[in-house]
């Protein structure tokens, strides 16, 4: 047989063999030609997209959700802008309010009085304005209110509840310190090292309490009486508490069938009533904690809201326990004494064209530098400084309490040698205003070594014709 390739015309044969020659006899020799290569914006336009912007094909879905955030954003942003704007109106109409409001403390009767102290049983702070009635306020024992360089804090306010009178007062109030053993059963008086006989049944007659010892969760803790009525089955009430700082138990037997037992809100504890209460601890032998809580420097600032909205704003210092002035307080014929502390007050800085609008309570840091000699040489003078204003941030201030006399009683006079009040020099940012004010105290506390232990006192302070602060300070030394 003869080969194929033989039976080919010359001419076709020249044909095939050239076609071999270029690779067509291959498998991919029948595939077409895909034509020219798309972009991806070409792809994007070609599909579902409707525009292709820096590398992202987006559909008409995609651009409606676009435009839906662009809206949003415009709103959030126009909201914004209105908070910022009533935020700001609100500033200014409050640091308006209480730039009016603040004046300097003045205890001298009259027109012009604006003082605040303990009352003749030193049970309230009692509040004067002008020549209206003083005005008692009980403290808010629901109120938590933070120490200022270990002097306590108390809110005191209206006793009917009302929100017209405010005060806050900060207390250097001596440490508890541990005691004798609570009781001792059967044995009366107790022996030495207890502090209370105990029944057989080891527990306390209530008949005369302290009430500055009673403590109970049971018990109310606002102004006023809470009663407890007996209950089924029971002849006694029973709570728990504490008394003279050890935990226990109280009991009452009400004293008739149409009686309750009652405790009633005193200066300093609880006042018992409406039957016969006894107190049962629950470790007698755990000991009492005792507290020098009767008499004690205080410093604070106060507040009157009107009917009309205004306020009047003022500051006081004062001595628990009767005594109008440190007269008992004798000064050491030389030397110099250093005291720190805190102190606390209102302020207000405005301005209607633009300026800075910030107003409200500080807290700050008291120094004051005494120095002592013969011959009434006694001088004192103070920085106040580390402010944390209302929004619980420091402010870049100081105030400098001018040099001033202390008097033989021990009262720091705050007067120059003409009998013109020495001021006080604020400074915001480092640029100090022009003297302003006034501020004026007490030494108090005689201590053991013949120098004051405390001192207390008010301030008043201007910045220019912007700002107005007023407040308290006490110290130890």
């Amino acid at each position: 047989m003869k080969s194929n390739w033989t039976l080919l015309p010359a001419g076709l044969l020249v044909a095939v063999l050239a076609l071999a020659g270029c690779g067509g006899g291959s498998s991919d020799d029948m595939t077409p030609d895909p034509g020219p290569t798309q972009t991806p914006e070409e792809a994007c336009l070609a599909g579902d997209g409707v525009v292709y912007e820096e590398g992202e094909c987006k559909t008409a879905d995609d651009l409606r959700a676009e435009g839906r955030d662009a809206e949003a954003e415009k709103r959030a942003a126009e909201e914004a802008e209105k908070k910022a704007e009533a935020d700001l109106a609100a500033a200014m109409k409050m640091a308006a309010k209480l730039y009016a409001g603040i004046v300097a403390p003045n205890a001298t009767a009259g027109a012009d009085e604006r003082d605040a102290e303990y009352n003749a049983g030193n049970t309230q702070i009692e509040v004067t304005i002008g020549t209206d009635t003083a005005v008692p306020l009980s403290e808010d024992k629901k109120a938590t209110v933070a120490a200022i360089a270990g002097w306590a804090g108390k809110r005191f306010a209206d006793p009917a509840g009302g929100v017209e009178y405010e005060a806050m007062v900060y207390s250097n109030v001596e440490a508890p310190t541990m005691g004798d053993k609570f009781g001792q059963v059967g044995v009366s008086p107790a022996a030495s090292g207890y502090e209370y006989p105990l029944t057989a049944a080891g527990e306390l007659d209530l008949s005369t309490p302290i009430p500055g010892n009673i403590a109970s969760p049971s018990f109310d803790h606002t102004a006023g009486t809470k009663e407890f009525e007996l209950p089924t089955n029971t002849v006694r009430v029973m709570l728990s508490g504490s008394y003279h700082g050890v935990s226990g138990t109280y009991y009452c037997t009400p004293s008739d069938a149409n009686t309750n037992c009652s405790a009633t809100v005193a200066t300093s504890g609880f006042t018992l009533g409406g039957g016969a209460w006894l107190f049962k601890p629950s470790n007698p032998e755990a000991r009492v904690m005792s507290s020098m809580d009767t008499a004690y420097s205080s410093y604070g600032w106060w507040i009157q809201t009107a009917t009309d909205g205004k306020v009047t704003v003022s500051a006081f210092h004062d001595h628990k326990d009767g005594e109008a002035a440190p007269t008992t307080v004798d000064l050491p014929e030389a030397g110099t004494a250093t005291y720190h502390g805190g102190a606390a007050g209102k302020y207000a800085l405005h301005s209607a064209t633009g300026g800075t609008n910030d107003s409200g309570h500080f807290t700050a840091r008291a120094t004051l530098e005494a120095e002592f000699g013969a011959s009434d040489a006694n001088t004192i003078s103070g920085t106040i400084d580390n402010f944390i204003g209302a929004d619980g941030q420091s402010r870049d201030w100081t105030v400098k309490l001018n040099e001033t006399d202390i008097t033989d009683a021990g009262v720091i006079d705050g007067l120059d040698t003409a009998s013109a009040q020495v001021g006080t020099v604020w400074t915001i940012g480092g640029d100090a205003a022009a003297k302003s004010g006034s501020w004026s105290g007490d030494m108090r506390e005689q201590g053991d070594d013949g120098v004051p232990a405390a001192a207390t006192g008010a301030f008043y302070s201007e910045y220019s014709n912007t700002g107005k602060m007023v407040g308290a300070f006490g110290a130890n030394k």
